[in-house]
């Protein structure tokens, strides 16, 4: 009967570890959204002033977007190089064009482009 005590104690704290751990999990991701997007607003705001800061806020954001395990939000995908990691600002360091309901983002300093599709698929 001690045993199976024990066990019972031992596994229902497992499951509250585990369920702690999904809380802070939850809390980590929207903390890491919110930090993306305050750090995509403060490049944006930067970039005419200080390029390099802007460039640098880029950076910690896809550090951070790899540590939290979330995505980039879609209104800011097209804002920098996946090649050189820098912030693109259309028509300063980077060309948009579209064609055939594809968005093409040229970066400037690398030369490399990016096509992303503007209809949904059906």
């Amino acid at each position: 009967m001690g045993i199976y005590n024990l066990f019972c104690n031992k596994l229902f704290i497992w499951l509250n570890v585990g369920f702690c751990m999904a809380k802070r999990i939850g809390n980590v991701r929207s903390i890491a959204l919110e930090r993306i997007n305050t750090l995509f607003s403060e490049a944006s705001s930067e970039f005419k002033n200080h390029p390099e800061r802007s460039h640098r806020y880029v950076k910690i954001v896809l550090r951070l977007v790899a540590k939290a395990g979330v995505r980039i939000p879609r209104k800011f995908r097209s804002n920098y190089c996946r090649k050189c990691k820098i912030y693109l600002s259309s028509g300063v360091n980077s060309k948009v064009r579209t064609r055939n309901g594809k968005l093409i983002v040229f970066c400037s300093k690398c030369k490399n482009y990016r096509r992303m599709l503007l209809k949904p698929r059906v």
